[in-house]
Parts: structure tokens; sequence; C-alpha cells
């Protein structure tokens, strides 16, 4: 058998639900070829809570002809996202162990919040992450090396 064969398929078959979890038909494939996550159960609750955030903040900065925007744009997206998740789900604050801190401007009476840095660094990781995985170069296999064992 000629296991150099690009098209060489092993005998053991999966059943589709191995397929569904994983998100890729054939185990040995890199996960990385496919967009997606590969393990998605491995991620904490709070992932998902601000997952969806993060991808609208990022589809409004969104530039093709900008390949990473600058730090206080980033900044400025973290910023967003972080009052917008707050806004909207008042349990991140408590989950991230604090309350929110009103603070009275003599001036212009407006009401100040205090970011957390854990929750606000967490969204900043999920943003830096998702950012990367939209700008990531799509690098193909190599055609000439192959070990026999189906990895590259």
């Amino acid at each position: 058998m000629n296991y150099n064969d690009r098209l060489w398929i092993p005998d053991c078959r999966y059943p589709i639900e191995y397929h569904h979890r994983y998100g890729y038909m054939v185990p040995w494939m890199e996960p990385e070829v496919y967009d997606g996550m590969v393990y998605p159960v491995m991620y904490p609750e709070i992932y998902y809570k601000i997952y969806p955030y993060v991808c609208r903040i990022c589809d409004e900065m969104d530039d093709p002809y900008v390949l990473y925007p600058s730090q206080t744009q980033v900044e400025d997206m973290i910023n967003r996202c972080y009052d917008l998740c707050v806004k909207e789900m008042p349990e991140l604050e408590e989950y991230a162990g604090v309350k929110m801190q009103e603070k009275l401007d003599a001036e212009n009476l407006q009401f100040e919040r205090r970011r957390m840095p854990i929750l606000r660094d967490l969204i900043a990781i999920i943003l830096l992450s998702e950012l990367f995985r939209r700008r990531r170069r799509f690098f193909p296999r190599r055609s000439g090396w192959h070990d026999g064992y189906g990895y590259y």
C-alpha cells in the first residue's frame, strides 16, 4: 500500500458525531486548516457569554485594508466591549468580584464606572485571539514531506 498517496484513507472509520465534535473529517488533519473552534467544550462558561460581544466589536472595526489595529484602537475596542458586556449582563461584574462604583463628578454630574482588571484582561485576551484568528495567514500543507503515519 502506498502511504505517501494523499488520497489514502485508513480502514478505521469514525462515527459522524466524532467529526461534528472536532470540526474536521479525518482525525489526523491539522485543526488550523479549518476555521472554527476544535475543542469548544474546554472553554469556561464566561467565554461563551463574552465571545458574541467580542465578535460584534471585531465586526464593527473590521477593515480589510488595515492588517492590525493600533494599540489605541485595541484599547478602545476592549473598553467598548467591556462596557457593552457589563451593560447587558450585570452579573459579569459580580462574577469578577466588583460592584459598580459610582462617583459623582462636580462639574458634569456623570457616573464613572471603574473597570475590573481581571474581567477587562479576559476580554482583551479573547479580543486579541479573535483578531489574530481573523488575520492569520493560511499556510497550505507541504507536499514534499510525509512520515507515513498521516502526520505532516
